[in-house]
């Protein structure tokens, strides 16, 4: 995908940035929580039903991914206390390093790369390997570790797919997207850079109509990412000028459907919706969280940082692109140290204005956007 330019992040933080991951109590990143989980579930399989429960959890849709604690718990009753323990241990840790709260649901998963013509049934207990994602830019890996069962580990080539199946512990960002998204635009709210009259579909009783831009298709382009990821989980942002403030109006909008480059997909999703925007206009920019992502640093990104690249301004109509350019210049630097996490921007979309197959900035999104009003 697009490769952004290298852009300077704001200088992010005090002592308070983090309040529910202290600095000193951050535990590994993400990669070797799921590095160390990949080798308790390749240690596993050498025990009796693992690997059975493994393949029935997954058996539906392996690349989808099941919850790891889900296969733990259609494991041998007599093992899965302590497996367990290790398994909610490892989340709890995961979901800190991502800024989310220790309590939660699952985000470690385990999912499967199987080549057509293939099945993990037919795959030996002991014969099966359990692979990790590497740290970096995608572009760049040439190989990934595979754990056996004697916790012997094999180098699998990050470019050529095996020709056997293998299993993955990686993050599950579909959920923890849903969960991100919505402790950022809490975030957003209390610090004051989205209105608290903001309306929304779901609560515009009071309205009569309402006027939204709608997403009816989008497709990203064909980056040729390594066989070993899964499906992407792309969020947007969606930013203006408050309508009765001199403050920015931001809001993270999730995009779940989103899976795969080089394919067309029809959401009909509300993107925009109008009357949270001073003079009808706004921008619309994507993102990817390839599993690393950290929710609270995000928040403090578009908070802190875009406030202080904006500084003070006149509400007037030309600062609505300077708000997308403080966005990017805002973001946390290692966001563009690998291309996959910022993808494309749109700038100054306006009210009741139609756009058929439009090209983003970087030429890596094309959308169909339509205007719709929504009658009470």
């Amino acid at each position: 995908m697009f490769r952004a330019s290298a852009l300077l992040a704001l200088m992010l933080g005090s002592a308070s940035v983090l309040a529910q991951a202290p600095l000193q109590a951050r535990p590994a990143d993400v990669q070797a929580i799921t590095d160390a989980s990949a080798r308790d579930v390749a240690a596993l399989i050498a025990q009796p039903g693992f690997a059975d429960a493994a393949r029935s959890a997954l058996r539906a849709a392996p690349e989808r991914g099941v919850a790891l604690q889900q296969v733990v718990a259609r494991f041998d009753p007599q093992a899965r206390t302590v497996a367990s323990s290790s398994v909610a241990r490892q989340d709890g840790q995961l979901r800190l390093r991502k800024g989310l709260p220790e309590q939660g649901p699952a985000l470690l998963q385990l999912r499967a790369y199987v080549p057509e013509g293939a099945s993990l049934d037919a795959i030996a207990p002991r014969q099966l390997w359990v692979a990790s994602l590497p740290r970096g830019n995608d572009r760049d890996w040439t190989t990934l570790t595979a754990y056996d069962a004697q916790g012997r580990a094999h180098l699998l080539d990050a470019k050529q797919a095996p020709d056997f199946p293998v299993l993955i512990v990686d993050v599950d960002t579909r959920r923890s997207v849903a969960e991100g998204m919505a402790l950022v635009n809490a975030g957003l709210r209390e610090r004051g850079l989205q209105s608290p009259e903001r309306i929304s579909i779901a609560a515009n009783g009071a309205s009569a109509s309402l006027d939204i831009t709608r997403l009816d298709r989008i497709r990203l382009a064909d980056d040729q990412e390594p066989w070993a990821l899964g499906a992407a989980e792309v969020f947007a942002v969606v930013s203006g000028l408050q309508v009765d403030k001199t403050e920015p109006e931001l809001v993270t909008v999730d995009m779940p459907y989103l899976d795969y480059d080089n394919t067309d997909y029809t959401p009909q999703q509300a993107l925009v919706i109008w009357g949270n925007y001073r003079f009808n206009a706004a921008n619309v920019q994507l993102f990817e969280d390839d599993g690393d992502t950290n929710y609270q640093e995000l928040l403090v990104a578009l908070t802190t940082g875009v406030k202080t690249a904006l500084g003070v301004f006149a509400p007037e109509y030309a600062v609505i692109a300077d708000i997308a350019g403080a966005i990017l210049n805002a973001m946390p630097s290692s966001w563009f140290a690998n291309d996959i996490d910022y993808l494309d921007s749109f700038y100054l979309l306006q009210r009741g204005q139609a756009y058929t197959d439009r090209m983003g900035a970087a030429n890596n999104a094309k959308v169909t956007l339509t205007p719709i009003t929504l009658v009470e």
